[in-house]
């Protein structure tokens, strides 16, 4: 299986197996991988209490400011980046939280954002 935390050549080599090893490995079976079927994409998507989020990994340029809000009305969104955290706390990775729904943090020589994103319904 491809893991998470290998060295790996460019970047967006990281996207797959952030989704099915490292989210894969903190929600379980909350988590599935959604292929879109009207061209929006394939989506990492958490599933709790029927409430659906988005999960995206982006290549950044610098980290965010580590500014300590919580997500605006959405105690779920805070559990799900609280989550993430102690996962890259646990590969002793340096990161950041801003705004209640992105995180930041070094892994080799790359910076990534992770971005929570409640959906309205499961995506199609």
């Amino acid at each position: 299986m491809n893991k998470f935390y290998e060295k790996k050549e460019y970047d967006w080599e990281y996207e797959y197996s952030f989704g099915e090893d490292f989210l894969k490995s903190i929600f379980k079976n909350d988590y599935k991988r959604v292929y879109s079927l009207n061209g929006e994409g394939i989506f990492n998507i958490i599933t709790i209490n029927n409430k659906y989020y988005s999960i995206d990994l982006k290549s950044a340029k610098s980290m965010l400011v580590n500014d300590g809000k919580k997500a605006f009305r959405d105690a779920t969104k805070d559990v799900i980046i609280t989550s993430i955290a102690d996962g890259l706390n646990k590969l002793n990775l340096e990161y950041t939280i801003n705004s209640g729904k992105f995180i930041t943090f070094k892994m080799f020589n790359s910076i990534f954002k992770i971005e929570v994103v409640k959906k309205a319904a499961m995506p199609n």
